[in-house]
């Protein structure tokens, strides 16, 4: 991978996807579960758990690892936007921003930009990371 490098996914959750992910993980706020309580918030409805996008983020960089191209993640921070509400279309992308060879890791750290965007566009979630690609994993 080089500056310039693009990779992406596009999503779209369920409700189900929203309250089993919420489930799952143990988020317990009931905006991610109950229906009444969420529609009397300023979301008026359901929303994903802020974890939810991030971890589908995460994957996606993850995914970029294998074999051949061995990778690990070693650096993410997130900034929540937007709500994510079912049936969102998400548009989920990491650019590669820098590249720092590392002779000691036998790698290269690189510096990615990542966003998460609705079908219209608007940023849900901006992120920032740093790999490590190498063979000696």
């Amino acid at each position: 991978m080089e500056i310039g490098h693009r990779f992406e996914r596009r999503f779209v959750l369920s409700r189900d996807d929203i309250v089993t992910f919420a489930t799952e993980i143990g988020d317990t706020n009931p905006m991610h579960h109950d229906e009444s309580y969420a529609t009397a918030t300023r979301f008026g409805g359901l929303i994903a758990s802020g974890a939810h996008p991030v971890a589908l983020l995460v994957a996606l960089c993850g995914a970029q690892a294998k074999e051949g191209f061995p990778g690990v993640g070693l650096e993410f921070n997130f900034r929540l936007i937007a709500a994510v509400k079912p049936d969102t279309e998400l548009l989920l992308r990491w650019e590669v921003v820098a590249v720092e060879p590392k002779p000691k890791l036998k790698g290269r750290i690189l510096s990615l930009r990542g966003t998460a965007l609705d079908g219209e566009g608007r940023q849900l979630v901006a992120a920032d990371a740093k790999i490590l690609m190498s063979d000696a994993l």
